[in-house]
Parts: C-alpha cells; structure tokens; sequence
C-alpha cells in the first residue's frame, strides 16, 4: 500500500472519528477519568470492582493470569488462501504486520496486548479494540477497558452501538464498525454480559471470611488450647499476685514475647486441656483448596495444570494435551473468530487471516520430536552440519551440509530408519538375522 493511499486512510478515519465524537481530532483540555464502573454480581450479593476480583482473590487471580499468560505466549501468525487451496504465511501482508506488532502503545509487546484482552475476557465477559493508524501509518490495536466502554442493546439483546470514554473525549460507534474489535459473552435477556467472577462471588466471599478468621484466630487465642483452675477456697496471696500470673499468660499470646512457652502454676492450679476447640478443627486450608479447585472448574481447566492439585509424572504429557487441545482451545478460537472478523475487512485484506501456532506448545522432548520427524519422513531429516551447528561446533564443509539417506533405506523400501529392517525381511521372507 502507497503512502499517499495509507495518508489519505489516515485523514478518512481521524475525521471519521471527530465527525462521531463531536470533538476536534486534539483535545483542548483532557477530562477527569471515568469512574469505576463495576461488574454486576446479582442483587443479593451487589455490586464489587472488576479490579476486586484480580487484586485481591488468589484463586481467581491464579487461574485467570495461568490462562492469559498460556494463550498470549502462542505464536500468531497471518496466512493467506491461494488459488489452489493451498495457504501460505502472510507475514508481508498488512494483517501480518499488525499481528506482529498489534498495540499502538510502542512499549507494549503483543504478549502484553494480548494477556490484557484475555484478562478482560476472563474477569468481565467482553473486551474491545479500537483499529487505529499510527504515524508511520501502520494499522494498531488500542485496548480499551471494559470501565471505559459501554454497549447499548436492542430489546432482544443484540448489540447494537458502543459508546467509548478515553481521554480525548467520547465516541460513539454504530455496530458492526471496522474500527470496532469487540468480543462479547453471553449476556442473557439483557444483553450485558454475566462474567463467570459473578458465579464464584458466594465461594469467594467464604474463603475471605474463612482468612479472616484464622487470622483472627492466630491473632487472639492463646497459643496452648488449654485453662487453668486452682481448688476451691485457696485465695490469692494478693492481688497484685493475681494481676501478674494474668499478665503472665498475656505474654505467651501472640506479640506477648513469650509465644510458645507457658508460665509457672502456683500451689493448687491445674492445667485441663480443651478438646472442644482446636485451631486444625476450622479445616479452612482444606476449604481453601476446595475453593481453588472449584475456580478451576469454573474456568474449565485441570487443577492438576494449574497447581492446585499434584500429579504425577506419568500424567504430565497427558494433562499437557488436554490443557491444549480440551481446555484451552475454547478460549483461543473464540479469540482468533473475534480478531478475524473485523481485523481482514479492516486492512482490506478479506483473503488473509489469524491463527494461532497450537503445534509449538504440542511439541514433546527434543528427542520425541527428532524420532518423530525422521519416522515421518522416512530417512535423516538434518544434515552433519546442521547437527554441529546446534552443538555449536565448526562447521565441516562440502559433503556434510546434506541429510544421507543410509543404503538400507530406500523408496519403496524400510519405512522408517528406526524400522531396522524387520518390514523388509518380513516382506520378503527373511529374519533380520538373515535366516529363512
């Protein structure tokens, strides 16, 4: 694309945004920030900040960073259908270039653009990108916050426009818009999504409630369970004898200087253990970890992968393959149909598309992968020096910078180097040993 053509885009689409927003392209003065708005968690429990649930709840903090930060780490790519059905990478394409560097904040990488989008998808149910052009007139992505965002709905739920509050003022969008990516779960008879942070509020309530006894517990009760009577009709010696064995125990609570110690009784005291009440009688850490695994099948993921419950090694590869192919793959294909149905139309490139690089995360040891490869293709995939290179060892020159297809491997032959030679011999009737 021209640069003449890419500048004239840029004037469309700035005064395409001035025209909707009723303001001039740069802002006089800039505004007060929008307040808060809050994710709505039913009206029995009312409203709590979306910044809430990933601020202070370890669970969901824990399995929502573990799913952003799986999907951003993917390698994306764009690709483009051929004539022949055939498809190529596109990283020269407009689309290809966006997706290489998609924010238009020149410190964020993709990985954090991205783990963004995925955040808000996981914490409120939507999120939204505004398709800008940059200076050097390369298309951007500019994330917007879901406080910073608002959808109108018709009356049976379908989004209809998207008011956004930024600093320069707001602008209002009639959907669908190509400057608009914009991602929306299920939003019930309303329209406005109901995020799974909603669902969980009841059980995160209980796990705070549950901290903050303990705490209260570890804070206030006597490090022993245990009382102290004396016979009865033995008096104090004195008041201020009675007033010091008092503090005395004081000193052996919490902040006392004597934790874990226990004072001198006196003539006629008895120590009697209380077995009404133990601290490991609350199980809180027990209820903790049911409220973990319970956020887990909220997202849809194994505990097992996130860490809340220990496998064991056997299992790894096999959690692994269902992490990608069963847990997570729902949430990547929702993210590359939501990109791709505004992003080609955007660039004008409606034969290019995104796609995420599931095979780089599917990959096993480097020694599976080698054995692999080779059974694949049926002779040594890598040459010497290839080899050497990864060993970081000179290079040997002419000769050595080709795979060797052994003698005993052949088209129409063995069908894997690792076969040795026991589907030729059976073929022809033969042991490996060379006897018949």
């Amino acid at each position: 694309m021209s640069t003449d053509l890419m500048g004239r885009i840029a004037a469309a689409w700035k005064a395409a945004r001035t025209e909707l927003s009723g303001a001039p392209a740069a802002a006089p003065q800039t505004p007060p920030p929008p307040p808060e708005r809050s994710i709505s968690f039913g009206d029995a429990h009312g409203p709590v900040p979306t910044s809430r649930a990933w601020k202070g709840e370890y669970a969901v903090r824990t399995v929502v960073d573990f799913i952003a930060q799986k999907i951003a780490s993917l390698p994306w790519h764009a690709y483009r259908r051929l004539d022949d059905g055939e498809r190529e990478r596109a990283d020269d394409s407009e689309l290809g270039r966006l997706v290489s560097r998609p924010s238009a904040v020149p410190t964020e990488s993709r990985y954090r653009l991205f783990h963004s989008l995925m955040v808000d998808t996981l914490l409120s149910d939507r999120w939204l990108c505004l398709v800008v052009v940059d200076r050097d007139y390369n298309y951007r992505l500019r994330r917007v916050p879901p406080a910073c965002f608002d959808v109108s709905y018709n009356s049976i739920g379908e989004p209809r426009r998207v008011t956004v509050t930024l600093e320069d003022g707001t602008a209002v969008y009639d959907l669908p818009d190509p400057r608009i990516a914009l991602s929306l779960g299920f939003g019930g008879d309303c329209g406005t999504p109901f995020p799974v942070t909603s669902t969980l509020r009841p059980l995160l309530d209980e796990a705070r409630e549950l901290a903050r006894y303990r705490r209260g517990v570890a804070r206030n009760a006597g490090r022993v369970p245990a009382w102290v009577s004396r016979a009865a009709g033995v008096e104090w010696s004195s008041d201020e004898a009675r007033d010091q064995f008092i503090q005395g125990l004081r000193n052996y609570r919490k902040g006392g200087g004597s934790e874990g110690g226990w004072p001198l009784l006196e003539d006629g005291m008895e120590i009697h253990t209380l077995d009404a009440f133990k601290p490991v009688d609350m199980a809180d850490l027990d209820a903790r970890d049911k409220i973990n695994v319970s956020v887990c099948n909220a997202y849809h993921v194994s505990p097992e992968n996130v860490g809340f419950r220990t496998g064991n090694k056997s299992s790894i590869q096999a959690y692994k393959e269902q992490l990608w192919n069963v847990e997570l793959r729902p949430y990547i294909v929702s993210f590359e149909q939501a990109l791709n149905l505004v992003l080609p139309e955007s660039v004008s490139e409606p034969d290019v598309w995104i796609e995420a690089n599931l095979d780089a995360q599917l990959r096993g040891t480097t020694s599976e992968q080698y054995q692999a490869l080779s059974t694949a293709t049926g002779r040594p995939f890598m040459a010497t020096d290839e080899a050497r290179d990864i060993l970081n060892l000179p290079r040997m020159g002419e000769g050595y910078d080709k795979p060797i297809t052994p003698l005993n491997v052949t088209e129409g032959g063995q069908p894997s180097p690792q076969d040795g030679g026991r589907t030729q011999n059976a073929q022809q009737g033969a042991s490996p040993n060379g006897e018949e």
